[in-house]
């Protein structure tokens, strides 16, 4: 390996050779290693960074502390809602054990698979995991009271429109018949226009604040000068030097959003509920299937942002725009809910003429609802399967460049 480049005196710009890989090498990064033919770009040079704004656009140790810190605090918060509301039985073993699952199934597979990923496919120093946990934090927040808002809306528009067949409730001939064709049609529609477009759109619009080189950080902040006391320059960036870097930005940035996604299923008054008087967590266990889709749908959304950052612009591979690769996860997401969607019933019993009638208010026939089950597992490995071909291509080629290195001559 090339040796880290020195860190020069703090009163003068960093001076360096253009990298092959993202157009230069900043204060104190380690040099590029070999050559990157396919992600060459040449067009910036090193940017010149004070040594805060520096820490700060590669992300701060004290992310992964302030990650630790949140989910101690909200655990604590959710064993005391069990001891006080949620369990009749108030803090008992069974409660705590009950409450424990709950909260775990929350944040559990999102967190194993981006320390994962980020364990075995990067080298020491190359991804600083506070860059991943602030990623992660900015669509856990920000972007999901974005999606809140604008889903909120969406749904009292589908059901202004049409209150028998709407987004969440597919349901004309519901409970004594099962839904429509035209109903199923309508549904998908809205769910890939509300769902996929606002959730895949947010998520991804946290991603374009990561700039490839130090050049392009300096460029931004020239751009915009808007600055907050006591806030770095450069709070609304984020340096993702590799094509890597982007790659795992995007699982972070999904695992973020269904983290706090999660919550607010897991702990709705309907699924506490079930959970501490039935004994229940469907809902808690069926929320981790979401959590890997929404890292794998804005994982591949992000490599083909990684392309389109890195590879030369005259090489026929580089994606047009860089949103080239969002309409893939918006279809998918938009089929993921809508083929969830039509599986349920909801049973219903209603007495008429002193005579008691009772569905099981599903709104497909079995049949159907086996069908959509497998296309919901279609869906499910069709996104898989496509990130992980993208993954594999972008991790793939930082480990050929490694293995290509020069070994440095001796002076």
């Amino acid at each position: 390996k090339v040796p880290v480049r020195p860190r020069l005196p703090p009163a003068r710009c960093p001076t360096s050779s253009p990298s092959p890989r993202a157009g230069g090498a900043g204060e104190g990064m380690a040099a590029p290693v070999g050559a990157y033919p396919s992600y060459a770009t040449a067009e910036d040079p090193s940017g010149c960074l004070t040594p805060r704004t520096s820490r700060h656009v590669r992300g701060r140790r004290c992310w992964v502390h302030t990650w630790v810190a949140t989910f101690v605090i909200l655990y604590v918060a959710a064993l005391a809602m069990t001891a006080l509301r949620w369990s009749d039985q108030g803090m008992c073993v069974k409660s705590w054990w009950c409450v424990t699952r709950m909260y775990i199934c929350t944040f559990v597979a999102a967190l194993c698979w981006v320390w994962y990923l980020w364990h075995s496919t990067t080298r020491a120093g190359e991804v600083p995991p506070g860059l991943l946990i602030s990623v992660w934090f900015t669509t856990g927040t920000l972007s999901v009271g974005c999606c809140s808002l604008c889903n909120w809306a969406m749904v009292q528009l589908w059901a202004w429109m049409n209150p028998y067949c709407y987004i969440t409730y597919p349901a004309d001939n519901w409970p004594w018949d099962y839904t429509s064709g035209k109903c199923m049609l309508v549904n998908v529609v809205q769910w890939i226009l509300t769902a996929g477009i606002i959730e895949e759109s947010f998520k991804f619009l946290s991603l374009l604040r990561l700039r490839p080189t130090p050049a392009r950080v300096q460029a931004g902040l020239t751009w915009c000068r808007c600055s907050i006391p006591f806030v770095p320059k450069a709070w609304w960036m984020r340096l993702a030097d590799s094509p890597l870097a982007v790659a795992l930005c995007g699982v972070a940035a999904g695992g973020g959003l269904a983290t706090t996604e999660n919550f607010m299923y897991i702990f709705s008054s309907e699924s506490i509920d079930k959970a501490f008087n039935e004994g229940d967590l469907e809902s808690a266990y069926g929320r981790i299937a979401a959590s890997f889709a929404h890292m794998v749908w804005t994982g591949y959304a992000a490599c083909g942002l990684a392309k389109w950052q890195f590879m030369d612009p005259n090489d026929p591979d580089r994606p047009r725009r860089r949103t080239s690769y969002l309409l893939a996860p918006i279809v998918l997401h938009g089929l993921y809910n809508w083929c969830s969607t039509l599986q349920r019933c909801e049973a219903y019993e209603e007495t008429y003429q002193g005579k008691l009638y009772k569905s099981d208010g599903c709104y497909l026939p079995p049949r159907w609802r086996v069908a959509f089950k497998v296309g919901h597992t279609i869906v499910m490995l069709t996104s898989f399967y496509w990130w992980h071909a993208e993954f594999s291509e972008v991790a793939g080629d930082d480990q050929e460049e490694e293995a290509t290195a020069p070994v440095p001559q001796q002076a």
